[in-house]
């Protein structure tokens, strides 16, 4: 099932919120949860179009510690 949305996460799934996590880059912040195998990215938020375009960025993405 597909849920495409601008509410939180927690808004819509409020029995399984997760600790989540900021992190800066360049032009903006990645948000996400860590897990032991690193930071799990789930939304990217900028002002640089750029950055949409990077797979690190993309949701899902493992970024190691």
């Amino acid at each position: 099932m597909m849920l495409w949305t601008v509410e939180p996460f927690d808004r819509i799934f409020p029995n399984s919120v997760s600790q989540t996590v900021t992190m800066d880059i360049e032009g903006g912040y990645l948000e996400g949860t860590m897990t032991p195998a690193g930071f799990s990215v789930s939304r990217l938020i900028s002002t640089d179009l750029k950055n949409y375009l990077k797979s690190e960025y993309s949701p899902g993405y493992i970024r190691k510690h």
